[in-house]
């Protein structure tokens, strides 16, 4: 054996020894990952894009593996059981949904228990001034508009529905008003209304300088009294409120 060959077969053996260095490396950095990740977990893939509030089915998604490190517990693995779903129930999109999004509890809900001519409507609500933290699912409230007027129309403050039913209080969204560029933060309030309803609730989330809600009573509303006040009005009010009845002036006659 030359020089040449004995050469040639160190250098063989040197990159032997280095493949197999090399393999041990690559499988020591995959087992570390794997140690850090731990077991993968199955979650639910879109196949297709869903358009907000649209029916999402079994035949829409795929699963999908994540390692358990990332797995977070939002995650849906199973349409029925995670939204605990009633039999033959199908969830709604919360928003629009893009393929291949992982699918979480925050982006599904049940379908609306509607029943004939109810609609299901959303409106965006001061949630400082018309929620306050005391208003959720399944409270009554009415619902107050008011009107800065104009040349032709005073002033008002309506309250357009009475004692109706929050189905569901959305999360409190940061949002930049247009004329001071002050942040104001708004929460989506959904209610379950009759078309003429849900018409006259769209018209005044429109159209209206400010929307409230009034929390009702667990009493019941009793008699809510009118359902406008004008401008016009208030002198009237204060007018009535600030009289001072005969015994009332007599008593201050008589006093020293």
């Amino acid at each position: 054996m030359n020089p040449r060959q004995r050469r040639g077969i160190l250098l063989m053996i040197v990159a032997g020894i280095g493949a197999v260095a090399v393999t041990f490396s690559v499988m020591s950095y995959v087992a570390t990952l794997n140690a850090e990740l731990g077991s993968y977990q199955t979650v639910l893939r879109l196949t297709q894009d869903v358009p907000a509030y649209q029916p999402v089915t079994a035949d829409m998604v795929e699963e999908a593996k994540v390692p358990a490190k990332f797995f977070e517990k939002s995650f849906i693995s199973d349409l029925q059981a995670d939204l605990e779903l009633k039999p033959g129930e199908v969830p709604v999109s919360a928003a629009a949904l893009d393929k291949g999004l992982l699918l979480q509890s925050s982006m599904l809900r049940p379908a609306p228990d509607l029943k004939a001519g109810e609609r299901e409507i959303a409106i965006m609500v001061d949630a400082e001034t018309g929620v306050a933290g005391k208003v959720g699912p399944g409270s009554r409230v009415d619902v107050y508009a008011t009107f800065k007027g104009d040349q032709e129309n005073p002033p008002c403050a309506v309250r357009a529905l009475t004692d109706i039913e929050v189905l569901e209080l959305g999360v409190v969204r940061s949002e930049a008003e247009e004329e001071s560029g002050t942040l104001t933060g708004n929460v989506p309030v959904t209610f379950r209304l009759n078309p003429e309803d849900t018409l006259r609730l769209t018209y005044l989330e429109s159209f209206s300088s400010t929307l409230r809600l009034g929390l009702v009573s667990g009493e019941g509303s009793g008699n809510p009294g009118n359902e406008t006040m004008c401008s016009a009005d208030i002198a009237e009010v204060i007018g009535a409120s600030g009289k001072k009845s005969d015994g009332d002036d007599e008593q201050q006659n008589d006093q020293p």
